[in-house]
Formats: C-alpha cells, sequence, structure tokens
C-alpha cells in the first residue's frame, strides 16, 4: 500500500529551489520515493507544495529526519518549516 505527503513551504526563488529539488531526486528514489509532483501557488510564485508517493510512511519520515535533506532544503531556499499532511492509501 503506497503513503502519500503533501509538503507546503515558502521559498525566496522558485527557480533556485526547483533546480536543487531536482538535483536531489536521485536521494529521494533511493530513499523510497515513487512520485513527486511539483506545484507553484497561482497566487504566490514562491510558495510551493510537492505531493509524493512513497513506499511507506516509515520510509518518507527517514528521509525526512535526514540532517542531508534539512541542509539541502536551507540552501535551497526554504523559508519557513514546512506544512505536512501524511497519509496511507486506503
Amino acid at each position: 500500500m503506497a503513503a502519500y505527503t503533501i509538503v507546503t513551504h515558502p521559498v525566496k526563488d522558485f527557480d533556485t529551489w526547483k533546480a536543487s529539488f531536482n538535483q536531489f531526486e536521485p536521494i529521494r528514489k533511493e530513499a523510497g520515493e515513487l512520485s513527486a509532483v511539483v506545484l507553484q501557488h497561482a497566487d504566490d510564485p514562491n510558495m510551493v507544495t510537492v505531493i509524493n508517493t512513497w513506499v511507506s510512511i516509515e520510509a518518507f519520515q527517514a528521509l525526512f529526519n535526514r540532517e542531508e535533506l534539512k541542509a539541502g532544503m536551507a540552501e535551497a531556499g526554504v523559508t519557513a518549516p514546512p506544512t505536512i499532511t501524511i497519509a496511507n492509501e486506503a
């Protein structure tokens, strides 16, 4: 059964953040990501929502707790803690 995450956060510059997000793809895939959709908010181009599919909630949580990810988010220009929704496929 797949797990899903919806992560929303502001960034300094969408293009800079997106380039970093793309470079991090191999690490996300290795951690158990099955797919990712990036949404740029229509009313604020520097507000981002990412919808991911994971092999499990535990896979997402393990990746999200890695210092490498936290450092990468800061480097990419994430300006506030994300809002995260985690759900299992029903």
